[in-house]
């Protein structure tokens, strides 16, 4: 009988069968429609063709941003849809307000067209990453995940899909372990998302975390800084500390919103080494 308890005791504890890591990429380009400077931002996936992100023009300011979707082909050839959803037809959907066909991946070129007038501009843009200090094509990323039980903020026993590991191969061969860590995935999602957090040219990384035991605040990421003179990514505990960033590479700053005594504030930081400082506070408009 006890080997028997033992025996259900690791099967209910037992890694789970591994699915495939997601890998989610952030390219962040700077360029022109026609004489008109733009900013954009496109997320691409490894378990996918379909393309995200979002651009916007600097003369508007990045609340202006308009939201992208389409697809990539082998070749890099991107179609894309822009939506304004601020902006909304007889329908009550956002409104199509162009599209874009463009080719390459460190810089792009290729046309917007109008689709109300048919006005067909040039559009070019680069790459503000370095793809030859740090190619994420050359790196594979595999999450270790297991299922887990755990108190959620209703006070309820659930069972969630948990990460310890995660194990880093570079052109074929494992570079390196990370661990460390215990944490539930969003979604149950096995994914790492490749960014530039700290400006330095180089994809850095993070993976989408949960908290079930909050009722606000229940999402966040940690945090890994490649480090460009070892050729390897590192935990940075301060990122991890703050939560939930959004990074801007166009200011070189990231921030994150917080409640202060009269409402919502958004703080924002920059780096000064491997160490952030809390450059200014806003309050939220």
């Amino acid at each position: 009988m006890k080997r028997l308890n033992i025996l259900a005791i690791i099967l209910g504890c037992a890694f789970a069968a591994n699915a495939q890591t997601i890998t989610t990429v952030t390219y962040h380009y700077t360029g022109a429609v026609s004489k008109y400077p733009i900013e954009m931002q496109l997320l691409v996936s490894s378990n996918t063709d379909t393309v995200m992100g979002e651009y916007y023009y600097t003369s508007k300011g990045r609340n202006a941003r308009l939201d992208l979707s389409g697809t990539r082909n082998v070749n890099d050839t991107l179609i894309l849809l822009e939506k304004n959803f601020q902006r909304q037809n007889a329908q009550g959907n956002a409104l199509l307000t162009g599209s874009f066909r463009l080719h390459g991946l460190d810089s792009l070129s290729g046309k917007w067209k109008n689709p109300s007038t048919g006005a067909v501009l040039q559009t070019t843009a680069t790459l503000r990453e370095s793809l030859r200090l740090m190619r994420p094509s050359d790196y594979e990323f595999r999450l270790r995940t297991y299922k887990g039980r755990m108190m959620n903020a209703g006070g309820n026993e659930d069972t969630y899909t948990k990460t310890n590991l995660l194990d880093i191969y570079h052109e074929g061969k494992l570079l390196q372990s990370l661990a460390g860590f215990d944490a539930v995935l969003f979604d149950h999602r096995a994914e790492v998302i490749l960014e530039d957090l700290n400006f330095d040219g180089c994809f850095d990384l993070k993976i989408p975390i949960y908290f079930p035991e909050r009722t606000k605040y229940d999402g966040s990421y940690l945090y890994f800084l490649f480090n460009s003179a070892t050729k390897k990514f590192e935990p940075h505990q301060q990122l991890n500390d703050f939560e939930y960033l959004t990074f801007d590479p166009v200011k070189k700053e990231f921030y994150r919103y917080d409640e202060g005594p009269e409402g919502f504030i958004i703080n924002y930081y920059k780096w000064r080494g491997n160490k952030a400082y809390l450059a200014r506070t806003e309050k939220e408009q």
